[in-house]
């Protein structure tokens, strides 16, 4: 008897299925980056709740009364009085800059709500995070939070977004950089009342004064200048800030915020300091940049771990 063989022809279906999974295997890896791309730049939309209630900072103010004299933050006694933080994050969801243009018409109006909602968000996510971060003694984890999102104004928008997107690029004002509380032990401080736009400008050139009066920032040490690395970083928008035939290097922004005299504080350093080591046009010193310390304030950490402020 003679067997003949017959190749096994795949049935339609079959075809059409491995065709099929052989087109998700690979739109699959596309769809995800643009997912992604869209989502870290705060791209995705988000529902717009109804607002019943005025847009205000009175229940963020009280928020801040958390916040020390000296810039740190109480998190223990934040995190047991959380709800009128949590109130102030939902109203962002409802009011903002780009959903409702009618409540901020000025931009100093838009400018402070975004940086009221910057900070608002980091309190919220470093609440929410510090018992896993202080589990762990990893100090870059302190940024673990630049992932999360949030409902802002109709889009879920993660704080790299908030920052680069919105902060930088529809305002062109280098103080920020100065003013934005990362939650980390090397950069600005927070404030202890919400930005106003009535006393925007004078609250920025307050933060960018303590920002700068800092030696963890600015210190001398003989001809040599040591400057926070944001200086380096943020280099061009700082020398876009100063007057025509003064942009020839950063210092020249360092030096219209460093103080006159040591009045208010013993052995800070002073314009004339700086006009005697690098010379009057500020051009003869070497100028170090360090790097910020991200690890998570030392106060916060004691807060969580024995439940006192």
């Amino acid at each position: 008897m003679v067997y003949t063989a017959h190749a096994v022809v795949p049935s339609a279906p079959s075809r059409r299925r491995r065709l099929l999974l052989a087109l998700f295997a690979f739109t699959l890896p596309a769809v995800l980056a643009v997912s992604g791309v869209l989502y870290v730049n705060g791209l995705l939309p988000a529902s717009v709740p109804s607002g019943d209630f005025p847009f205000h900072y009175s229940g963020y103010s009280h928020v801040l009364r958390h916040v020390k004299p000296d810039g740190d933050v109480d998190f223990s006694a934040l995190g047991r009085e959380r709800q009128e933080l949590d109130a102030f994050v939902r109203s962002l969801a409802t009011f903002s800059p780009h959903s409702r243009p009618d409540l901020f018409e000025k931009p100093e109006e838009a400018l402070a709500y975004w940086l009221n909602a910057y900070h608002a968000l980091v309190l919220q996510a470093l609440v929410d995070g510090y018992p896993y971060l202080e589990s762990v003694h990893d100090p870059w984890l302190g940024r673990f939070f630049w992932g999360r999102s949030w409902p802002v104004g109709g889009h879920r928008l993660t704080l790299w977004a908030l920052e680069h997107r919105i902060l930088q690029k529809e305002f062109a004002d280098p103080r920020i950089h100065l003013a934005l509380f990362h939650g980390t032990r090397g950069g600005p401080l927070l404030d202890g009342a919400p930005f106003d736009p009535a006393f925007l400008d004078s609250q920025l050139n307050d933060a960018a004064r303590r920002f700068i009066g800092d030696k963890r920032h600015v210190r001398l040490d003989g001809n040599t200048i040591h400057l926070a690395r944001v200086f380096d970083t943020y280099r061009e928008d700082f020398l876009a800030a100063l007057p025509e035939g003064r942009r020839g290097t950063v210092l020249q922004f360092v030096w219209a915020f460093l103080p006159d005299s040591c009045t208010d504080r013993y052995g800070c350093d002073t314009r004339s300091d700086l006009d005697r080591v690098c010379g009057t046009k500020l051009d003869k010193c070497q100028i170090v940049f360090e790097p910020e310390d991200p690890s998570l304030p030392d106060a916060a950490q004691r807060g969580v771990r024995t439940g006192v402020p």
